[in-house]
């Protein structure tokens, strides 16, 4: 199942550093159905953004865009494993899981309002 793989990918550029990585819905409360990242945003001075500035999209390798939903992470709950640094997510993106999703190459596309520029974050496992 796509939620046991472990899809991360990171994007950067002068203005801005994206961090986003495949999160399993039920760690989060959320349906099983979900499709759930969680992502972390900072422009270039390193300090967090708003959702308010980037929009984010699921891409599949039939170069098809799905919406998504910005969620406020929970700020108690992080992505930590014993041997890893402690992750902690500025919100999370969600959209529902669709069977016609081509996950060979599944990117995460975002729209940075500021630079009025979209990007592509290559997502590997």
């Amino acid at each position: 199942m796509l939620k046991n793989l472990k899809f991360s990918g990171v994007y950067h550029d002068e203005s801005v550093s994206v961090h986003v990585t495949l999160e399993n819905p039920a760690d989060y409360s959320l349906d099983a159905s979900a499709l759930l990242f969680s992502v972390t945003v900072k422009d270039k001075s390193g300090g967090a953004l708003s959702p308010k500035d980037v929009n984010f999209y699921i891409m599949d390798e039939a170069n098809h865009m799905y919406n998504t939903h910005c969620l406020p992470a929970p700020s108690d709950e992080g992505c930590i494993e014993d041997n890893e640094p402690a992750y902690r997510p500025g919100w999370l993106i969600v959209t529902d899981f669709k069977p016609d999703f081509l996950y060979q190459d599944l990117r995460v596309v975002f729209y940075f309002k500021p630079c009025q520029k979209i990007n592509v974050i290559e997502l590997n496992h």
